[in-house]
């Protein structure tokens, strides 16, 4: 889920959500509009303040194309 999503359906402003994680609102702004990526650290508080609803993934926009049992796709042949 994006991040700006998880702010409207939980009524959260991004001031709100800042403080949460504990960082500024601008700086969720900025992760929540794709124009930085927030370090390791941040990523997981996001994650962990979202109850896994926003991932890693969602925020730097990365999402699987082929199935994930797709035995001849590089990468998930390895798992």
């Amino acid at each position: 889920m994006r991040l700006n999503k998880f702010l409207l359906i939980h009524d959260l402003t991004m001031t709100e959500f800042a403080v949460s994680v504990g960082t500024t609102a601008a700086t969720i702004s900025r992760i929540a509009d794709g124009s930085v990526m927030p370090r390791r650290a941040l990523m997981l508080r996001i994650h962990q303040a979202t109850e896994g609803l926003v991932t890693p993934n969602d925020i730097a926009d990365i999402h699987c194309t082929k199935p994930c049992r797709d035995f001849n796709h590089p990468i998930t042949a390895l798992n």
